[in-house]
């Protein structure tokens, strides 16, 4: 059994503070950390699973400059066999633009399943994996959260608001788009880690794959990025009673509440 899992690198913002450039359309990276995108490391736990039950083979994928050859080294630590990079600056790329390289990419691959992480932590679209399945012309499904697959078919569920699940049988090959929470992803070892390093990436250029203008021109422009309003805030009182006592009351009089 072929897979192919397509990933993506996003900076950790879980302990930083966010601070928009002067074009207000990115981010500013320079103190930020990057790391695999939270979903596609499922998806890629996932694939792995499935290698390791059904046998095949696993390539990892992902479309982004050289600094993101460190997700598909951490895909091959994992347990990918092959890993492939189309080198493009996404900046400017919206879900369709993505979807078409990935598309092209796709026909020139092997494959029985093609698994994305349901959504991304920094767009959070949702669309990307459900847009490559229809360039594709093959089934999906979306939010997978159990997954088995025998003799050419595969048998999902998916979730829905509020807990419920769908049930699916698809034929292969297919496009799935996985939630989190479907495994545990796997402890990288540092030795995992070192072997990987010595594996070859595949770097391919847009020149290679057949793409027309159209396809590379966004269909989607992003004009601004704000950042959320300051909504309320706590204030600590310290010292003795007293002190906090008379703190308190000259805040509740500037306040206006007596």
């Amino acid at each position: 059994m072929d897979i192919v899992t397509c990933i993506k690198r996003v900076p950790d913002t879980s302990d930083a503070d966010i601070i928009i450039d002067a074009s207000q359309r990115e981010i500013e990276g320079d103190t930020l950390a990057f790391k695999i995108n939270d979903w596609d490391e499922y998806a890629l736990e996932t694939a792995v699973q499935l290698k390791e039950t059904l046998g095949g083979s696993l390539t990892a994928v992902t479309v982004g400059p050289k600094e993101w050859d460190d997700v598909l080294r951490r895909a091959l630590a994992m347990g990918a066999d092959k890993a492939i990079r189309v080198d493009e600056d996404m900046i400017t790329a919206d879900s369709y633009m993505v979807a078409g390289i990935l598309e092209s990419l796709l026909r020139s691959l092997s494959y029985d399943l093609v698994l994305f992480g349901a959504q991304s932590e920094d767009f959070g679209s949702g669309q990307l994996g459900i847009m490559v399945a229809e360039m594709l012309g093959v089934p999906h499904v979306s939010l997978v959260v159990s997954l088995q697959v025998q003799d050419g078919i595969a048998r999902v569920k998916r979730e829905l608001e509020a807990g419920a699940l769908e049930s699916y049988t698809i034929e292969l090959p297919a496009v799935l788009t996985v939630q989190t929470g479907i495994n545990r992803p796997r402890y990288i070892s540092l030795s995992g880690i070192k072997r990987a390093m010595t594996k070859e990436l595949q770097v391919l250029s847009l020149s290679g794959l057949s793409l027309s203008q159209e396809m590379l021109a966004p269909m989607v422009r992003l004009e601004r990025l704000e950042t959320p309003p300051t909504g309320k805030k706590a204030e600590f009182i310290s010292g003795s009673p007293e002190e906090s006592a008379e703190q308190l009351a000259k805040i509740l009089q500037n306040s206006g509440v007596f």
